[in-house]
C-alpha cells in the first residue's frame, strides 16, 4: 500500500505533465491563429492591389488610388512600433517655462504641467522643471497641505 508521501508525488507528477499539456496546446492554438491572422492579412492585400489595379484600368481619378495603396501598404503594418518624431518649436522648452512662470506670478505645477500640454508638447514637464531647479534658475516652494509645488523665478 503506498504511502501519503508517494501518493502526493504522483499526483504532482499527473499535474505538472497536465500544465505542461496545456502550455503546449496553448502555444500551438497561438500558432494557428497567427498562421491564420497572416493569411487573412495576405488575402486583403492582394485583394485591394486586384482594385486598385481595376480602378486605374478604369480611369479612376490617380487621388483615391494613391489614398487606396497608402491605406493597404499600412495594412500588414499594424501592430508594429510607430517610431517616435521628434517635434520642433519656436521657442525652447525651458524658455517657455521661464516665460510662463515670469508672466504668471509663482504659479502651481499643476497649472505648469496644464501650460504645456496645451502647446501641443509630448511628455511632462517636470524634468525640465527639475532640471531648472538644480541649475538655480528656479525656485520650489512645496505646498503646505497639498501635492506640489510653486515655482517662482531665482
Amino acid at each position: 500500500m503506498p504511502n501519503i508521501a508517494t501518493h502526493i508525488q504522483r499526483l504532482l507528477k499527473k499535474t505538472e505533465r497536465m500544465k505542461q499539456q496545456t502550455i503546449k496546446n496553448l502555444l500551438r492554438t497561438l500558432k494557428q491563429i497567427d498562421k491564420e491572422r497572416k493569411a487573412r492579412t495576405a488575402d486583403l492585400e492582394e485583394s485591394a492591389r486586384v482594385i486598385l489595379k481595376h480602378l486605374a484600368d478604369l480611369g479612376v481619378g490617380t487621388k483615391v488610388a494613391a489614398t487606396m495603396a497608402k491605406r493597404t501598404a499600412t495594412i500588414g503594418h499594424q501592430g508594429r512600433k510607430r517610431r517616435r518624431v521628434r517635434r520642433q518649436f519656436a521657442v525652447s522648452g525651458e524658455q517657455m517655462i521661464l516665460d510662463f512662470v515670469k508672466s504668471k506670478s509663482n504659479p502651481i505645477g499643476n497649472e505648469i504641467e496644464k501650460h504645456w500640454s496645451s502647446e501641443g508638447r509630448a511628455g511632462a514637464a517636470a524634468t525640465i522643471l527639475s532640471k531648472l531647479v538644480k541649475e538655480k534658475k528656479l525656485k520650489r516652494t512645496p505646498l503646505k497641505d497639498e501635492r506640489g509645488s510653486r515655482y517662482s523665478l531665482a
